[in-house]
């Protein structure tokens, strides 16, 4: 077993290094290894002749903290899914227990190549996201499979996203939980709600790029090394599907439904800290990928200036009841709101013609968030145990989503007007940018 990167470690030889992006990896199916292949497994003639064209090989990439239990039955697995293919597992480690020494011990008998990338405490950017971006730049093959080393993602899996990889063309095939066909499990319903609230929320903030994508916070997905440039990603925690796919919105995209198992042993690495950190991930790639939506949020939060001020206004120097004053405030809001959003965010779509019937549909989306928000503070609070007020800014932040999502297709949604008034240029320039952002 080698083991890299570690500077009281042995380093790979040069020639062992990183593929880049658009380089062929080095090495190869022998004949031999080919009619293995076809004979042993005769249902995976085609993933066999994924890995004929470069001589590339496979690379299953993974991520491992405190997961010492889980090693020596997933590379198991992994040896009997994989057998007769040219295949190799590179483990990429920020544990703080004996993880990398049972990566040595079972890695060093395994029939497979298994390499070791530790990295140390403090020097760990990015979490597991960090980890499988290092990996990426470390693997040898040119297939690239990302899976969890707790055994919720089945390595007998692999064989039908190569399969499905080399049929269709694509850059990258996703394995999903919530594709007709798959399911989550094992988790918990409150869990079960929570992932599937996400993955609805990143599906409406990303329209575009997550077209077809049913299950875009899965850790599990094949990919085509070269068709990734691994420096233009800024992964942030668990979710390295979701930068990946926003960050390279040309890839060719596949699902494969699957099962979620139950986790074999160890603790999950989920809860509030992550819950936090895929916040923030989706607020950066919001703004960064979309300048119509930065304007949105922007409005936003002029909005909770406005509906303080009146608020507090009314109660404090008006003497009214806060409850009515929230009612009156939020009134305020909503109409400040539209007005920015109608000149502003959406001018470039905005008829006059149709304008109250607009603002009729804005009120009651801000209605119907207010109804919305409560049980969601509730989740996030009691189930997950965070503080309210982060709850209150979760929540907020995740019906903004939503509210753009309903604001860009259904009040502002595009015109045949508008495209013949974006077509002629000259002033229109700068809205068609923005409008070919939504």
């Amino acid at each position: 077993m080698s083991v890299i990167a570690r500077s009281d470690f042995a380093v790979s030889k040069p020639s062992d290094g990183p593929v880049g992006r658009g380089q062929a990896p080095s090495g190869g199916l022998s004949p031999s290894t080919l009619a293995a292949a076809h004979s042993s497994r005769p249902s995976s003639s085609s993933v066999t002749n994924a890995l004929e064209p470069g001589g590339g090989r496979l690379t299953i990439l993974v991520p491992t903290r405190n997961e010492a239990s889980n090693v020596e039955p997933l590379l198991a697995r992994i040896e009997r899914a994989v057998q007769g293919l040219d295949a190799e597992v590179l483990f990429v480690d920020d544990s703080d227990d004996d993880t990398p020494s049972r990566i040595a011990v079972v890695g060093g008998s395994s029939r497979l190549p298994v390499r070791l990338h530790a990295r140390r405490s403090g020097e760990r950017p990015g979490g597991l996201g960090g980890a499988v971006v290092a990996g990426l730049e470390l693997a040898r093959g040119q297939w690239v499979c990302v899976m969890d080393g707790d055994l919720q993602h089945p390595p007998e899996l692999i064989t039908e996203l190569l399969a499905r990889m080399e049929s269709t063309g694509a850059d990258i095939v996703v394995a999903s939980r919530l594709a007709s066909g798959g399911s989550v499990g094992a988790l918990s319903p409150v869990r079960t709600l929570a992932s599937r609230a996400f993955a609805a929320l990143t599906r409406t903030l990303f329209l575009d790029q997550l077209a077809g994508v049913s299950d875009p916070m899965t850790g599990y997905f094949l990919i085509r090394r070269d068709a990734v440039d691994c420096q233009s990603l800024q992964p942030d925690g668990f979710k390295i599907l979701l930068e990946i796919l926003v960050r390279t919105p040309d890839l060719r995209v596949e699902e494969v439904p699957f099962h979620f198992g139950a986790r074999h042993a160890e603790q999950s690495k989920a809860g509030a800290r992550e819950v936090l950190r895929l916040a923030r991930s989706l607020v950066r790639l919001s703004i960064g990928s979309n300048r119509r939506l930065a304007r949105f949020l922007l409005v936003g939060a002029t909005g909770f200036v406005v509906n303080n001020a009146v608020m507090a206004l009314l109660t404090e120097a008006a003497g009214l009841y806060y409850l009515l004053s929230a009612v009156v405030a939020t009134g305020v809001t909503t109409l400040w709101n539209f007005s920015l959003t109608e000149r502003w965010v959406f001018g470039d779509r905005s008829r006059p013609e149709v304008r109250t019937r607009r603002l009729g549909a804005y009120a009651v989306v801000s209605a119907a968030g207010l109804a919305a928000r409560a049980p969601l503070l509730f989740l996030l609070t009691s189930v997950f145990g965070l503080h309210y007020l982060v709850s209150n800014v979760l929540t907020i932040g995740a019906l903004t989503g939503f509210r753009y999502a309903l604001a860009a297709r259904w009040i502002w949604r595009p015109h045949p007007t508008d495209e013949r008034r974006r077509s002629r240029g000259g002033d229109h320039e700068e809205a068609s940018r923005s409008a070919g952002e939504s």
